[in-house]
């Protein structure tokens, strides 16, 4: 599944690819199970960052299958995994949009009225 062995030494670009998918998965995995300790009305927050994180972590270890076995050393601009960058983004910035308006639900925070200097 990750082929460690197919990216070149010094392949900046590859070990970041890798970096991610694993902070990722690992923020995923702290998610799904930080669901179980939290109050009822952050469950969903949570479920859905851990799906935008599962998300990501999926698209990321295929761009960076992609680059390592397409990259090398000379045509970086081509061998650039950027149509995954965009289906990640068509799934995760929804998403995101939901997940920014939960937390603002939940508190409802109102503007102070009083100018503070």
């Amino acid at each position: 599944m990750l082929a460690a062995a197919a990216m070149k030494t010094g392949d900046l670009v590859g070990f970041t690819f890798f970096i991610g998918t694993m902070a990722m998965f690992a923020a995923s995995v702290f998610f799904y199970f930080e669901r179980q300790t939290v109050s009822d009305k952050w469950k969903t927050s949570l479920l859905i960052s851990a799906l935008i994180t599962t998300i990501a972590a999926a698209h990321y270890m295929y761009m960076r299958e992609y680059w390592c076995s397409n990259f090398n050393g000379t045509n970086a601009g081509v061998a650039s995994p950027t149509e995954f960058r965009y289906i990640d983004w068509l799934l995760t910035v929804p998403l995101m949009c939901v997940e920014f308006y939960l937390p603002v639900s939940y508190t409802h925070l109102t503007l102070p009225t009083k100018r503070i200097v």
